[in-house]
């Protein structure tokens, strides 16, 4: 457990570190926003039932970031459990901790876990959003994508800032 915590520490770290590059800017959510964040001009966009997702020309990574009222959260939860099951992740207990992005607090689940490719990480990362809000992040893919793609995803990271 001491090293889970160490990676979501060192995670954490290298996300506060990173100036955003040019990109498409998101505030989310789309009325009274909380938070404004930016992707890759090159990452393919496109809105899903809580949000956004976004992928690398390669589709390697996913990224999401959605967002519900109190009272969604469990839809939004079983939305993101039958997506785990569509794309044959397995479910496992994730690791838990709480980690501040940018000055925001924000709960992280990560599930060290496999897909049909193997090894694969997912993190589920809950910031609130004010007038009983949630705002979830989600990424998944393995160590190696993750590593091919970390600029982009500390860029991400690194531009969410909050409205408040």
């Amino acid at each position: 457990m001491p090293i889970a915590r160490l990676f979501l520490a060192a995670f954490a770290a290298a996300l506060l570190c990173v100036v955003p590059a040019a990109a498409k800017n998101f505030a989310v959510p789309d009325k009274n926003p909380a938070i404004t964040l930016t992707v890759p001009n090159n990452w393919k966009t496109q809105e899903i039932e809580f949000g956004y997702s976004a992928r690398p020309q390669d589709e390697a990574i996913f990224f999401s970031v959605e967002f519900a009222h109190a009272r969604e959260i469990d839809k939004m939860m079983a939305t993101n459990e039958s997506w785990m099951k569509e794309n044959k992740i397995k479910q496992v207990k994730p690791i838990q901790a709480e980690v501040p992005i940018n000055g925001i607090s924000a709960t992280v689940f990560q599930f060290r876990t496999t897909d049909a490719n193997g090894p694969t990480t997912v993190d589920f990362i809950l910031m609130p959003a004010g007038s009983g809000r949630m705002i979830m992040i989600t990424v998944w893919g393995n160590d190696e994508e993750r590593a091919t793609h970390a600029k982009a995803l500390d860029d991400i990271f690194g531009s969410i800032k909050s409205i408040n």
